[in-house]
């Protein structure tokens, strides 16, 4: 994909709501579920301390993604579609249920 191509597909992302920067931006409550800026400390709907890690965080903790570049892959995947580099056999972390 071509440079101007992919800037211009996260372009429509972000202009929507999605895609790796808005993700990297935003932090979700624990307690209500509402979101918040990254830099946000507090949830302004309900006042709960919020998580450190951001929704990009959270999504990446949970996906197998590249040691190199950081690009969440399909676990099925052998080489990075990003930058081409091999990657290890491995299974994600299982998502973890809290308990409320």
């Amino acid at each position: 994909m071509t440079d101007r191509i992919q800037a211009l597909r996260l372009e429509g992302m972000k202009r929507f709501g999605f895609g790796p920067d808005v993700m990297k931006q935003t932090k979700v409550c624990r307690v209500c579920g509402g979101t918040a800026d990254a830099a946000q400390r507090y949830c302004s709907d309900c006042g709960a301390e919020l998580p450190r890690e951001t929704l990009f965080d959270l999504y990446k903790s949970h996906h197998l993604s590249c040691t190199k570049c950081g690009t969440v892959v399909a676990s099925t995947s052998a080489y990075c579609p990003e930058c081409g580099t091999r990657l290890a056999r491995r299974t994600p972390r299982p998502l973890r249920r809290e308990v409320g």
